[in-house]
């Protein structure tokens, strides 16, 4: 069959195939793709192999020869910046006379993909450790850098003779924040058989050091590890190997030791969004101390928006109540002023930053995101956000994060970030929301219930908004404070904060 060929360009520097080469392969019989097999695939792909060379059709591209050259140019470049492909692999566009619609391909070096690969047990423990360390170098470092997920699957990686690891799929896809990860580190517990024991604690130090490098952020060894707990393993040792995985990856405790103590009090302070407004807090905390509960927990967003950042990290370093993370700590904590942060909030970070020490922002890093009971869970922002605290519960999402809870059966999630008090709760198949003062939780089978925000509500009232939940009755008891407000305005106005912020202090905004 007579082609016209067009050479694109290579990955690298220099091109090591020729036209005589495509069109040999072209002419050459297809090899049928086969889940599992060596070489695997969707419907829509073609492969052409001989010995030594693998030629790649995307059939599923139908393009006019001017189309289709500029669509493979623009991926060519692209693939260039990723550094994740073979520097041989050569992109090509074929055109058959009579035939308006022209052939996109690619054609590289053979490599024996991992999977194929790690079914051998003549392998080594060591150079099964370091392939996959290069694939999760990959993987990690695109998904920081360009927000961009590879594959996980080890069909989409092959191995050179020197034994370097470069990604074989054409396809990229959005950065998840784990989720396809785990979901995928579950399948290789399932399906290779020597990742247990020793071999999997040195995959999670592996995996550990990776997120660190690539990330510079420890809160993701918890995102991770959070994914993995709800992963289906069938089998013991897969279990315990996944355990150890988990163990090695998350060195730090999910929780602080004052946890363990909540689930022996009937009575405990749910707080959130204490938002560095300290006579908030203090009034707060005097009813506690007055109503004698000193167990709790408090959902993230110590600081942020509000002038006293360090004084109220301090006095909830004095009390006995579980802190999580919110947005606003882990911000703070990290030095990330701007990414996913409004020009207001960013302004209050920044001005936040010298006004606490290094014990505090240490202190701010290290909190928990998450904290599970057997009743119930907390977090600062929705469970079915990855990272615990950046998606909001609201009217939108809140049959989704009903359902998150029906799957891991969990009959109660408190949450901050919205700053609105109340309940989404589910009654078998009905949901609804839910305001008063006083709201008997057995009523539901599912609740998501936000106490609203110590420090800055947003439901129109003025004051310190809070909750008490008798796990006892199951009851949660809503609670708003006076406190002196002419004070922080004062403070606010003085150090020039924005008007925005005060004016949601006054009830008479959003923020």
């Amino acid at each position: 069959m007579s082609y016209h060929i067009t050479l694109i360009g290579a990955v690298g520097d220099e091109f090591v195939y020729d036209r005589q080469a495509i069109i040999e392969l072209l002419d050459s019989q297809q090899t049928h793709l086969l889940h599992g097999d060596t070489f695997t695939g969707r419907p829509g792909t073609q492969i052409h192999k001989n010995e030594n060379t693998v030629l790649k059709i995307r059939n599923e591209l139908r393009l006019e020869a001017f189309s289709a050259k500029r669509w493979a140019n623009h991926t060519l470049e692209k693939e260039r910046q990723y550094q994740i492909y073979h520097p041989h692999k050569t992109w090509f566009v074929a055109e058959k006379e009579g035939n308006p619609i022209a052939i996109i391909g690619n054609i590289c070096p053979r490599l024996q993909p991992l999977h194929d690969l790690f079914s051998q047990n003549k392998l080594s423990e060591s150079s099964r450790l370091d392939y996959l360390g290069q694939l999760f170098g990959h993987y990690f470092r695109l998904a920081n850098t360009r927000g961009i997920r590879l594959d996980e699957g080890l069909s989409n990686f092959g191995v050179t003779e020197k034994g370097i690891v470069y990604y074989l799929d054409d396809d990229i896809y959005n950065w998840d924040r784990f989720i396809s990860c785990a979901q995928m580190l579950g399948v290789y517990f399932r399906s290779l058989p020597w990742l247990t024991g020793e071999i999997a604690v040195q995959l999670g130090q592996l995996i550990h050091q990776l997120i660190l490098d690539f990330f510079q952020d420890a809160h993701y060894f918890t995102v991770l590890a959070e994914q993995l707990r709800d992963v289906y393993l069938p089998t013991v040792s897969q279990r315990q190997g996944l355990q150890g995985f988990i163990s090695a990856l998350d060195l730090s405790q999910p929780v602080t030791h004052k946890s363990s103590n909540l689930p022996g009090h009937r009575y405990l302070a749910i707080l959130a969004d204490v938002h560095a407004n300290l006579p908030a807090l203090e009034v707060v905390l005097n009813f506690l101390r007055i109503k004698n509960i000193s167990q709790g927990i408090v959902l993230g967003d110590i600081v942020g928006y509000g002038p006293h950042p360090s004084q109220c990290i301090q006095r909830l370093m004095e009390t006995e109540l579980v802190i999580l993370k919110g947005n606003h700590d882990h911000g703070l904590a990290t030095g990330n002023f701007k990414k996913g942060f409004s020009s207001t909030a960013s302004w209050v970070l920044e001005w936040s930053d010298q006004r606490i020490n290094i014990e505090q922002k240490n202190w701010l890093l290290e909190l928990p995101p998450v904290l599970h009971s057997e009743q119930w869970m907390g977090l600062h922002g929705a469970p079915i956000d990855p990272t615990f605290f950046n998606a909001y519960v609201y009217e939108m999402t809140y049959q989704d994060n009903l359902t998150v809870l029906q799957r891991k059966n969990i009959p109660v999630c408190f949450h901050g970030h919205t700053h609105q008090p109340g309940i989404y709760g589910r009654k078998k198949i009905v949901d609804g929301h839910h305001q008063a003062d006083e709201i008997d939780l057995s009523r539901f089978s599912h609740v998501l219930a936000c106490p609203g925000s110590v420090g800055q509500p947003r439901n129109g009232r003025v004051g310190a908004q809070f909750a008490i939940f008798d796990q006892k009755e199951r009851k949660l008891y809503f609670h708003t404070l006076s406190y002196d407000l002419v004070k922080i305005v004062q403070e606010m106005e003085q150090e020039g904060f924005p008007a925005t912020l005060i004016n949601v202090l006054k009830g008479r905004g959003r923020q």
